[in-house]
């Protein structure tokens, strides 16, 4: 793959005698050589569709009708433009593969910090304030992003309904569709059909929130925040969408940290983002709800994946956990 990431900087004209790996995801390799770098989509692009809600599950039959980082580039500009801290995309193509030319970072993930215990929480709260700026970027719909007239991108759906009333038919309300996926879900023992009607109650009632659309960046791990010195960058657009912006931006840190104020870390990144503790509890409450659903579509997604079975028990308990006290 290194020859193919030389080929695509001389055609941009770029020096790359410095190139090196600079790391490997599941989605991409990115190379650099100090002045430049570029990511290359990893995976054979027609092994993958994204269903309506954003989740990026097996499917040969649907190819992705636009390089994969052509949206990406479209949202990390608008944040960057909003004055977050993350890297531009340069430009983007196909050839000889799907990549991206994008600006160096500089600095070390923060996972990969010997202290992340003991600085977590600061860089928490910096991660709180640039998701923010993100946040305040105004979008069009719901969900993943999808081209549109004006050559720019927006939500699949158009009103919030629409969107949760999809996560009904996928993942909550009984039908062909469904059915034996979620019957290979009850099978594990961990949900049962009451825990499921706690939060379908709870996904109609959520039709009604009062929201906006905003780009909602989401995958908010320490994987993806990087650190020189006191400062850090924001990495990775692959996963954003449009979304209702707080309450999904929670969903990953949720996934490590307790669904509470109490936790420092929440705690940090909701100070950080700019809420009052009553603004506060009330994301963490609206979150959980996005957790669970976020939670019944990797299950759902992993069902009849041996390998997987782990993770979809794991979802599915966080999913029991939570619905109990509904």
């Amino acid at each position: 793959m290194i020859d193919q990431a030389l080929e695509i900087l001389a055609r941009h004209g770029y020096d790359a005698t410095r190139l090196e790996l600079l790391g490997e995801g599941g989605q991409s390799t990115c190379y650099g050589t100090g002045e430049i770098a570029v990511l290359l989509c990893n995976a054979d692009v027609s092994a993958y569709t994204e269903d309506l809600t954003g989740h990026t599950l097996p499917g040969p039959d649907v190819v992705p009708p636009l390089n994969k980082y052509a949206a990406p580039w479209w949202m990390s500009t608008r944040a960057a433009d909003q004055g977050m801290r993350t890297p531009r995309i340069l430009a983007v193509g196909d050839e000889p593969r799907p990549y991206a030319l994008i600006e160096p970072v500089r600095g070390t993930l923060a996972s990969k910090h010997a202290e992340v215990g003991e600085r977590a929480v600061g860089w928490y709260a910096q991660l709180g304030q640039e998701i923010r700026k993100a946040n305040d970027v105004e979008t069009i719909g719901f969900g993943t992003f999808t081209p549109d007239e004006a050559n720019g991108f927006r939500g699949r759906f158009a009103t919030w309904p629409d969107y949760l009333d999809r996560y009904l038919e996928l993942f909550l309300v009984r039908g062909p569709e469904n059915a034996k996926t979620l019957d290979q879900l009850l099978a594990q023992d961990l949900v049962d059909e009451r825990d499921l009607g706690r939060v379908e109650a709870r996904v109609r009632a959520a039709r009604t929130w009062p929201v906006r659309p905003q780009l909602t960046h989401y995958d908010n791990r320490l994987d993806n925040v990087m650190v020189d010195g006191d400062r850090i960058t924001v990495l990775d657009w692959g996963l954003a969408f449009s979304g209702i912006g707080i309450a999904q931006e929670l969903i990953k840190i949720f996934e490590t940290a307790p669904t509470t104020i109490q936790d420092s870390r929440v705690a940090a990144f909701l100070d950080g983002y700019g809420l009052t503790r009553n603004e506060a509890l009330d994301a963490i409450e609206a979150g959980k709800l996005m957790l669970v659903l976020d939670g019944l579509a990797m299950a759902s997604g992993w069902a009849y994946r041996p390998d997987r079975l782990g993770g979809v028990r794991g979802w599915l308990s966080t999913v029991q956990r939570l619905s109990a006290d509904w």
